[in-house]
């Protein structure tokens, strides 16, 4: 069963916690029934007849843990005759002595795998929002409503979204250039209203719009457009890309489209939340067990029974932490490529129309296979890419033997060919840099020449390029230690020098994403590029790894 959206927030204590606590359980329970509960709260499965048409099955849960704590659930299975598809939605309430805690998740099931669905908020987040007093989830704000900043407010959106603590998605609308119109305004409030209780809302007029322009560049929001800002850091100079935006044209033409989009893009990242250690109650195997009275040996049992699922429940969320963090960057760099290989094609149609004018399309077509005896278009895994530099590549770049670090186990797994194709890429740029540089090209480091477009470049972006290490390793003995690699004894007697300057071959795979590190000596006296490390990312640790 798919989880569509997740909310969880934390509200402060009061004097009227219990007051609010209890009319919290009331709302999910009145919410449960579509605002029509005839009869007063109660535990086990019920039955509710939907008004259009099918079951709602309704399963209540309260009890105290031993520690003190007041635990709610509200669980509901919607089933109809009508289609095979199943809606359930899990409200959760803890009331501990200093907050109250509270998650909604909604799932569904389908048989119809390409079945359309509108995803959102069910009514009683509004509900069980209205009850709380400052809900905050991790360092931010949990809110339904449309935030209107001004222009002299700018300052505080800036900081909100530079925080390393912020854990909630910020969508930004912008009033349109031209004639006055609510248009923007209202899709505002459908997309705060869908998105409530996972992402924040801002609204920006034309004044604030040019002031946020000038904080943040690049990495704004145009006229009339929409911006999700995704919970990461974002400055003037950050990695903008990740940040999606969509122009006031687009909203113009495909309104509810545009809408949709949003609201499936917040959704979507509040299911690959962590749920917090304090809902384990609702799962804790003592709680559920049945009631024994044969003593302290059975109450020394149910204490080992839940330290042994406590500490299994750990090593499955540390499991599923890791697969997520994986697979999220596998889709970035999905999404990377497909960018890629979207210019490239409109490049090489560009080039086909040039040469079509010049009358010598016929180039194209003769240099469309790898003749054998060029350099080879891909190779089968990254042992065979560093070969390969080490034999085409090397009046440019130096790549001594001594770099190859743990190869066989970056050729041994699932990812054996993709790592080892876009490290031979790595350092083909690497090696073009080498050759354009002694050619005349005069317009700064690698990292400009990859921002330069020209051929064979490789990305110039934070999550594949470093040109140094942190201040954690910077300032390490041991970690720079760990960075001292063989390099050609013509540029250095020693034969081994620190290499700081790196390609991220790949951000998802863990300790064994590999890493290539290099030194830039182009303008001197060897007028190369030289490598000094291919291999596994837990050769070369940082402060988070170490």
């Amino acid at each position: 069963m798919a989880i569509l959206y997740r909310a969880i927030w934390s509200d402060p204590a009061s004097d009227d916690s219990a007051e609010r606590f209890a009319r919290m359980k009331d709302h999910a329970w009145s919410w449960a029934h579509e605002g029509e509960a005839t009869e007063p709260l109660q535990g086990g499965p019920t039955s509710h007849q939907l008004r259009q048409g099918g079951t709602r099955t309704i399963t209540v849960r309260t009890f105290t843990t031993p520690e003190g704590v007041d635990a709610f659930e509200l669980a509901t299975e919607d089933a109809s005759t009508a289609t095979s598809t199943i809606w359930s939605t899990t409200i959760r309430l803890l009331h501990e002595t200093d907050e109250l805690t509270v998650l909604v998740e909604n799932r569904m099931d389908s048989d119809v795998p390409t079945e359309e669905i509108s995803r959102g908020r069910p009514r009683v987040v509004h509900d069980l929002l209205q009850e709380s007093v400052s809900p905050t989830f991790g360092g931010s704000r949990v809110s339904g409503e449309v935030m209107a900043f001004p222009a002299a407010g700018i300052g505080v959106l800036t900081d909100v979204l530079a925080s390393d603590d912020r854990e909630m998605p910020v969508v930004v609308c912008t009033e349109p250039d031209g004639p006055a119109t609510s248009h923007w305004a209202k899709a505002a409030e459908a997309i705060a209203k869908r998105s409530e209780g996972v992402a924040l809302v801002v609204t920006l007029d034309r004044a604030a719009t040019a002031t946020l322009a000038e904080a943040l560049g690049t990495n704004a929001v145009h006229s009339g457009g929409i911006r999700v800002y995704l919970p990461t850091p974002v400055t003037r100079w950050s990695e903008g890309r990740q940040h999606r935006f969509y122009s006031a044209r687009r909203l113009h033409e495909r309104r509810q489209i545009v809408i949709d989009r949003v609201v499936d893009t917040v959704a979507d990242l509040s299911t690959r939340r962590r749920l917090p250690r304090a809902f384990r109650v609702f799962s804790d195997p003592v709680l559920a067990a049945p009631v024994l009275e044969d003593g302290a040996a059975s109450a020394d049992a149910l204490a080992a029974l839940r330290e042994e699922w406590s500490e299994l429940v750990d090593q499955a969320e540390s499991d599923l932490r890791e697969l997520e963090a994986e697979r999220d960057a596998l889709r970035s760099e999905r999404d990377d490529a497909q960018e890629e290989l979207a210019r490239s094609i409109a490049h090489l149609h560009r080039l086909r129309q040039a040469l079509r004018e010049e009358g010598k399309e016929h180039l194209l077509f003769a240099t469309e296979h790898d003749t054998g005896d060029t350099i080879p278009d891909v190779v089968e895994d990254i042992d065979e890419a560093v070969t390969a530099a080490q034999s085409y590549l090397d009046e440019w770049l130096a790549l001594p033997e001594g770099a190859r670090r743990d190869l066989a186990k970056l050729t041994t797994t699932p990812n054996a060919s993709a790592w080892g194709n876009t490290t031979w890429r790595g350092l083909r740029a690497l090696a073009g840099y080498a050759r354009d540089r002694r050619e005349g090209w005069d317009g700064g480091g690698f990292w400009q020449w990859c921002e330069s477009g020209r051929p064979g470049t490789w990305p110039a972006t934070v999550k594949k390029l470093s040109m140094t290490e942190s201040d954690s390793v910077m300032n390490s003995n041991k970690l720079c230690d760990a960075r001292l690699f063989p390099v050609d004894e013509k540029y250095d007697r020693s034969g081994r020098v620190r290499m700081f300057a790196h390609l991220k071959i790949a951000e998802g795979g863990g300790n064994l994403a590999p890493r290539v590190y290099f030194l830039d000596d182009t303008a001197g006296t060897t007028r190369k590029v030289h490598v000094g490390f291919v291999g596994p990312h837990y050769l070369v640790p940082n402060k988070s790894t170490n």
